[in-house]
């Protein structure tokens, strides 16, 4: 990198010929945010292998536990100096990078002001000093044939709870970013049933159906029919992806199908991989120069955005879907395999240069055409595109596919709280095995309480006791919807993975523990009301009070059904074990 500028110890400059400017304001909250604009010679691109853009500097490893990152999932360690960069872009992740001490406290976060073009986070140990060598790259390949760049750089450094750090990253974006997330209709948040791991591509009308039928009794309010309804091939590849028409042996009347969906007061969403194009769909010859790259040996094509009748033809085919068959959402996946790397090349019939650029018009544009039909479309998406600039285009963000996992349903869904404001966050799929504990099954649930439940177990299978448990547990987040999911959400304990998880609003919390060590602090002088979920096998949970207050304590099992009710006098820093039975719940009011 050569240096055109040094500020407050940052080395700015690039890998070409050029200069620098900066400009630093301090918020009203305390943060700083520098304003980088550079300019150079375009020539000077041409004689370069990899161009980029740089800022580098130094920052003490100082009272720094953790580190976090929006796709970090388990990984909570510093990285290393010699650890591959972060990347980020519209179609992947989102530019924020932060670590905090041992209490959760921020001791540094950083964000940056690009949401399109793909930037490059460095930060790691540097060994022989005990710093954090922090090293910020935008790569100038995929740009064309700019000659300025103006980005903005917000450092932190408040001592402040980490998620409110977050949450202000959260904030500059919306503010200064110009981002609008999508509105989120009330069915947005609420519990559904998802075809994907129920019956992967074996799905027809029928079943989809009869299993509604059930999801309904339940209190499910909506269905999203995952892959499968357009291809007879069942061996989960996308080469017959791109025509997006039902099989007629599977869906002989599409929209009939939906009107008895929508006739048990259930809303139907359906699945669509955007950028796949199979090999064997009618539309594969039409696009097949169109491809930013191809996958599973040749047979599928990613389409490229940067062409205005591959945008088109994804929009009609939404549009199409929506007038003909009354959809009320779609599932758009695979949205970050929109990529490209190197060289931005001009070819005939496009009208962008930047991949990201064109996803962004794209999208928008795909979102405001059904806006215009129906106003409360909804549009999942799920990590790792999950940015800033994908709020603007969907509605809901679900955690990646983890089958079965507990752990990462729960990790997931508080990293995706922790960016997502107001739009709704929903955990992956839950399912599990037909002779499952009911309790182990319940503590699935459990640990997705603080999102909008997906639910993809067969429900024929399901013996009375599951059932009643799903009810029961259904029953307990849709009532306490606003607080689970709007009320103040504070994740503990980020290192540990969360082992308790709280939502407070007025004097009402709903408490998870979900590990076996993991005590439970219940502030007794403001909460009249609090749920207590032991999200483990445990039966004793050690609870301890700030304040103090009478409680009637009611205790229920994971089905909901009651096994005893007691009285405790909640004293200031008094602790006692409470007999919460496996995977159940304490309802303390007073």
């Amino acid at each position: 990198m050569e240096k055109w500028l040094t500020v407050d110890g940052m080395d700015i400059g690039g890998d070409l010929n050029g200069s620098a400017a900066c400009e630093k304001a301090v918020l009203p909250g305390g943060e700083e945010v520098y304003t980088l604009s550079f300019s150079w010679d375009p020539q000077s691109l041409a004689g370069t292998q990899d161009p980029h853009l740089s800022v580098f500097w130094y920052e003490p490893c100082l009272n720094i536990l953790g580190a976090w990152h929006p796709l970090c999932s388990s990984d909570r360690s510093p990285r290393v100096e010699w650890d591959a960069p972060l990347f980020f872009k519209t179609a992947y992740s989102a530019p924020v990078m932060g670590y905090y001490d041992d209490q959760d406290t921020n001791a540094f976060t950083v964000a940056l002001s690009e949401l399109q073009k793909e930037v490059k986070m460095n930060f790691g140990l540097h060994e022989e000093n005990g710093t954090l060598r922090c090293h910020i790259t935008i790569p100038l390949l995929a740009f064309g044939p700019l000659s300025s760049y103006t980005i903005r750089l917000y450092i932190n450094r408040r001592p402040i709870p980490f998620r409110q750090a977050l949450d202000r990253v959260r904030l500059w974006w919306e503010e200064t970013c110009d981002i609008h997330p999508a509105a989120v209709p009330t069915a947005g948040r609420e519990a559904l049933y998802s075809t994907w791991y129920s019956f992967h591509q074996d799905v027809t009308a029928e079943k989809i159906e009869a299993e509604c039928a059930r999801a309904a009794e339940l209190g499910l309010k909506m269905v999203i029919v995952d892959d499968g309804w357009q291809t007879n091939d069942s061996h989960r590849g996308y080469a017959y992806c791109g025509d997006w028409e039902p099989v007629p042996e599977k869906f002989p009347d599409m929209a009939a199908h939906v009107a008895r969906i929508h006739a048990l007061g259930m809303k139907y969403m359906l699945w669509y991989s955007v950028p796949f194009m199979g090999c064997y769909s009618r539309a594969w010859e039409r696009f097949q120069d169109k491809f930013l790259s191809t996958t599973e040996g040749g047979r599928v094509g990613v389409l490229d955005p940067r062409y205005p009748e591959v945008r088109d033809y994804l929009k009609g085919t939404y549009l199409r879907a929506l007038k003909e068959w009354d959809l009320d959402g779609f599932k758009l996946d695979f949205i970050d395999c929109f990529s490209t790397f190197g060289q931005a090349e001009q070819k005939p019939g496009m009208d962008f240069l930047c991949v990201q650029e064109a996803l962004d018009f794209m999208m928008k544009d795909i979102l405001a055409s059904l806006r215009a039909i129906k106003p409360d479309i909804l549009i999942e998406f799920r990590q790792a595109y999950i940015g800033p600039n994908m709020r603007q285009y969907g509605n809901l963000f679900r955690v990646g596919d983890c089958p079965n996992s507990f752990i990462r349903n729960r990790v997931g869904i508080a990293d995706l709280r922790m960016l997502a404001g107001s739009s709704s966050v929903h955990s992956d799929m839950l399912m599990w095995h037909k002779d499952e504990s009911v309790i182990n099954s319940a503590i699935q649930i459990e640990n997705s309480l603080f999102s909008t439940l997906q639910l993809s177990v067969l429900l024929k299978n399901l013996s009375p006791e599951h059932r009643l448990m799903v009810s029961f547990w259904l029953h307990f987040m849709e009532e306490h919807r606003h607080l689970l999911l709007e009320g103040d959400f504070i994740p503990e304990n980020f290192s540990f993975l969360y082992p308790i998880v709280r939502a407070e609003e007025g004097d009402e919390t709903v408490i998870a523990r979900y590990s076996m060590p993991a005590s439970v602090q219940i502030d007794a002088e403001r909460f009249r009301r609090a749920f207590v979920v032991n999200a483990t096998t445990a039966d004793r949970t050690l609870l301890h009070f700030t304040g103090c207050r009478h409680y009637a304590v009611t205790l229920l099992d994971c089905c909901g059904r009651e096994v005893s009710r007691e009285t405790i006098d909640a004293a200031a820093d008094h602790s006692l074990l409470l007999h919460i039975p496996q995977g159940g719940l304490a309802v303390l009011e007073g």
